[in-house]
């Protein structure tokens, strides 16, 4: 979502992560939960009384330059623009987080207990990291190879946050665990490679022909229901009552 900077701009809802040391865009390392915060793009920093463009730790009026005793360089409409975008973005991450959260009707416990092992043997904290999503793509018949596409927010060990995404193929005959990462951008085009050939919960592709019949079929459903409305109805035939007498000539 688009978001435009001007004089009139309301003030927004942002998603931030927020602990004893205050607020962040950008998940902290110390331990930190997602709150909604209000900022006002118009506010004025107290010192410089440029915009804020920034929320502060402690959720105070003070632009970022400031507080580090830096000189504030002069801000075009559209830089301004930008870094309200920016700080948009993080904050629909923070809510995507925040979103996974809920409980699901279907989980995958054991998948998701070998993907923390993984994410652990290979640099970050998988017991910290936030399982964004993790869907089943395809299988194998009679279902023993399975493929999942997953997307984690995942601490590694020197610290800092990432958004990992990949799949994750398991094989239950021989304990196998195969996860392969990838970018955002390159998301189809990886699990269709990963599901070739296996039963997938994607929908093929209709035959250029449905839709034309689908169309013809609701023309002669609409004729029909016009002429059963037009049609006028016949009169009943009067009923004759008692015996009919023959005759006796």
């Amino acid at each position: 979502m688009a978001l435009l900077f001007s004089s009139e701009a309301q003030p927004m809802k942002l998603f931030v992560w927020k602990n004893s040391d205050g607020y962040h865009l950008s998940r902290p390392l110390r331990p930190s939960k997602l709150t909604e915060v209000e900022f006002d793009p118009r506010r004025p920093c107290r010192e410089c009384d440029e915009k804020v463009l920034s929320i502060s730790a402690d959720g105070d009026a003070i632009c970022p330059w400031c507080d580090s005793s830096m000189n504030r360089p002069k801000m075009l409409p559209y830089q301004e623009t930008e870094i309200i975008r920016l700080m948009q973005r993080k904050s629909d991450e923070n809510r995507h987080i925040q979103a996974s959260r809920k409980p699901k009707l279907i989980r995958y416990g054991s998948t998701e207990r070998d993907l923390r092992d993984f994410l652990t043997a290979n640099g970050y904290s998988g017991r910290s990291a936030s399982i964004l999503s993790l869907d089943l793509r395809g299988l194998e018949r009679p279902g023993w190879v399975q493929l999942f596409e997953f997307h984690v927010h995942a601490k590694a060990l020197d610290g800092g946050w990432e958004h990992l995404r990949g799949t994750c193929r398991c094989d239950e005959r021989i304990g196998q665990f195969q996860v392969d990462l990838f970018d955002a951008p390159n998301r189809e085009a990886a699990v269709e490679r990963a599901t070739d050939g296996m039963i997938t919960t994607r929908r093929p592709a209709r035959h250029w022909s449905y839709w034309p019949l689908m169309g013809l079929f609701a023309v002669a459903l609409g004729l029909a229901m016009t002429g059963a409305i037009l049609t006028p109805e016949q009169p009943q035939n009067p009923s004759v009552e008692g015996p009919v007498e023959a005759d006796e000539s």
